[in-house]
């Protein structure tokens, strides 16, 4: 019962009290909203048709717009209001089809307590229904770290803002970690200006803020030329600083929330440039979640293109042609290639719908490399226009959910492209052409990979790397991890050696590959090699094909002892599988019943595997003879057999090689095969 108003009178109390009691309306109201919502949600449990209903949605919108234009309300608050409650609504409505969450949730966010990123924690916390304190981090990093080590279960970290754009670190951290993608929040960034207590903005001396405070608060910066603009921790770190230091000269840029808890003056509120000023968070586990079909998605993707023209065009046009809406492409550099880019992708879709994952096959085999970040439930969805009114700006007023839920059928079981092996010629009929820097792998090229069996030392490597430029070699091989037969044999220099390996190759321009024995190597070594190796006692170990299969780099995989080509090509599928399109095969002989060689140099794998495959092949005669005197015979064989290139050991002295003496190469010799490399003709192509 509201009281009645003296208005003679100048206290407020009255009109505070009554204030108070429609506040505790509006939220009665809002919890009695969300019960309803609670018992549709119940009731659309077990829905096995369509049940989006966006018209519906739209109407509610344009409802409460209209009523509260007659009230003289703004609508466009109303609105936006609204937006929250639907927004709020559909994350109930996911969290309820995608599983309750049990126990506490622990959820990291860089910055401290107050800040808008644990805002956005408390608010996803609160969309699952679910218990726990966000914790906050010092850095980006610190948070993924955190999260990769199980301290966290989750970790929700800006990815970009409307008025500044794309948070370059996290798009760094996605590519470099074994992150996924499970969850998306918006929210609204309002930045005020606060000190220790109420005084002119002309006595300001100095201005602390977090990096993005000073950027999309520029211009109301520029009206205090008098107060020195200082960078600092995160938006809520600013003002424990300025209560800290207790100056009134010194103010602080943050949230509201913030300034409140640390006892400060707001002296000015709303001082961001843009008024629609929205950040998106992205929330990332160290597993990927699926997301009930019903459920209106967005998926993921980071991939780089083919060097082919018009490469990235037939990406995007396998999406479009499939039905999905990009809502978002990014690019970034790619890490040691110079002008090369990586494209992020998002698009409306759930990996789990038979459509989506038929695009993901088709988009596997036209990209290079292929990651997929996950897919999450959508709350940034391209806004429907409504019927006799101007379609909203994207992003304008915040996220536009939809009030429903999309039915779909049973998450499909992993499929093939075409019901055939990626890797297969059916699936792709022009040749894989593998890119390192700016050396060309496969099509009508031929590629001489060569250098020691092992790296012994500084010297040894790079005396050989020099050779092998100036007599025409394209890439420096050298192994640093040595799988012997024997334990006693020279295992290899391990780390050591990888950085002589690396650093020989840069002295002399030349790409490098080396051999990964483990998985818990391979991102490292990923990091510094330019090609990595699966040899052939490992062609199966499937835990490491899928892990190079993640990482973007060229893979060199190595026939097993006595596999079939069936089972070559089926392990090269497992790095194909996992997105990554540049894989190499290397016929490096197999174990038969005959003794006069190491192995028995399996030629006719080069024609079976480049009528069968698109992927590109060389040999390796070194392995495949394991005696230097035939190494030669079988490189030109090799080479007219329609080899794309060759992999041969050599040493500047072999005979006091660590490894595989008898199969290198001296110097003397590889500059002979080299010169007589160039007069054995390849095979006849047919136009």
């Amino acid at each position: 019962m509201l009281r009645a108003v003296d208005a003679s009178q100048p206290d407020i109390s009255d009109l505070r009290q009554n204030l108070d009691e429609v506040d505790t309306g509006i939220v009665g109201l809002i919890a009695q909203r969300m019960n309803i919502i609670t018992e549709i949600g119940r009731r659309k449990q077990n829905a096995t048709s369509a049940i989006q209903d966006t018209d519906r949605e739209q109407r509610v919108l344009a409802g409460v717009e209209d009523v509260a234009t007659d009230l003289g309300v703004s609508a466009s608050l109303v609105r936006r209001i609204f937006r929250e409650l639907i927004s709020e609504s559909v994350a109930q409505q996911a969290s309820r089809l995608n599983g309750p969450a049990t126990g506490e949730l622990r959820i990291a966010f860089q910055g401290s307590a107050h800040s808008f990123s644990d805002a956005a924690a408390r608010k996803h916390l609160a969309g699952r229904a679910a218990e726990g304190e966000p914790v906050g981090y010092r850095t980006l990093a610190e948070v993924v770290a955190a999260l990769l080590a199980g301290e966290v279960d989750l970790a929700v970290l800006p990815i970009e803002n409307t008025a500044a754009g794309s948070i370059n670190e996290v798009y760094s951290l996605l590519r470099e970690h074994e992150l996924f993608i499970v969850g998306e929040e918006t929210w609204k960034v309002d930045y005020c200006l606060a000190a220790v207590r109420d005084v002119p903005l002309s006595s300001l001396s100095r201005i602390l803020s977090p990096p993005e405070g000073l950027e999309q608060c520029a211009r109301f910066l520029q009206t205090l030329p008098q107060a020195i603009p200082t960078s600092s921790f995160d938006t809520a770190g600013p003002m424990a600083a300025v209560a800290a230091a207790g100056d009134p000269s010194v103010a602080a840029i943050g949230s509201a929330e913030a300034a409140e808890a640390q006892g400060l003056t707001v002296l000015r509120h709303g001082i961001t440039d843009s008024e629609d000023n929205y950040t998106r968070f992205v929330v990332l586990a160290s597993a990927p979640a699926p997301v009930d079909p019903r459920v209106a998605s967005k998926t993921s993707v980071i991939l780089s293109t083919r060097h082919e023209e018009g490469a990235l065009l037939r990406c995007l046009e396998i999406l479009s042609g499939s039905g999905h809406s990009m809502t978002k492409l990014e690019s970034r550099p790619r890490p040691g290639r110079p002008w090369e880019y990586l494209f992020f992708l998002d698009f409306e879709g759930n990996v789990a719908a038979p459509e989506t994952a038929a695009a993901l096959d088709e988009l596997r085999l036209a990209a290079q490399f292929l990651k997929i970040l996950g897919s999450y439930p959508a709350k940034v969805l391209r806004p429907a226009a409504r019927p006799g009114r101007l379609p909203d700006a994207p992003a304008a007023e915040g996220p536009a959910e939809t009030l429903e839920a999309v039915v779909a059928g049973p998450t499909p079981p992993p499929r093939r492209s075409g019901g055939h092996l990626l890797v297969d010629r059916a699936s792709r009929a022009a040749d894989t052409v593998v890119q390192v820097g700016d050396l060309l792998i496969g099509g009508n090229g031929f590629t001489v990979m060569a250098g020691p069996c092992s790296v012994e030392s500084a010297e040894q490597v790079t005396a050989t790397a020099k050779f092998v430029r100036d007599h025409g070699g394209h890439v420096l091989r050298g192994g640093v991890f040595k799988p012997r037969t024997s334990p006693y044999a020279f295992q290899g220099l391990g780390w050591q050696g990888l950085d002589l390996l690396v650093a020989a190759g840069r002295e002399t321009g030349l790409p490098v590959i080396t051999e990964v024995m483990a998985v818990e190597q391979a991102q490292r070594i990923a990091k510094d090699a330019d090609i990595l190796q699966i040899g052939a006692r490992n062609m199966q170990n499937f835990d490491l094909l899928r892990e190079v299969g993640k990482l973007d780099r060229p893979v060199l995989l190595k026939r097993g002892l006595s596999s079939t080509i069936e089972e070559w090509l089926a392990a090269a599928e497992y790095i194909v599988a996992q997105g990554n399109q540049q894989v190499i095969l290397c016929e490096r002989g197999i174990r038969t019943f005959e003794r006069a060689t190491r192995n028995t140099l399996d030629l006719s794998a080069v024609a079976v595997v480049r009528e069968r495959s698109h992927l590109p092949i060389i040999v390796d005669p070194s392995h495949g003879t394991g005696l230097r005197r035939y190494v030669a015979p079988m490189a030109w064989a090799a080479r007219a057999a329609g080899a794309h290139g060759l992999l041969i050991e050599v040493h500047p002295n072999p005979d006091e090689a660590l490894s595989d003496a008898d199969q290198s190469l001296s110097f003397e010799q590889f500059g002979a095969l080299m010169s007589q490399l160039s007069a054995v003709p390849g095979p006849h192509r047919p136009n």
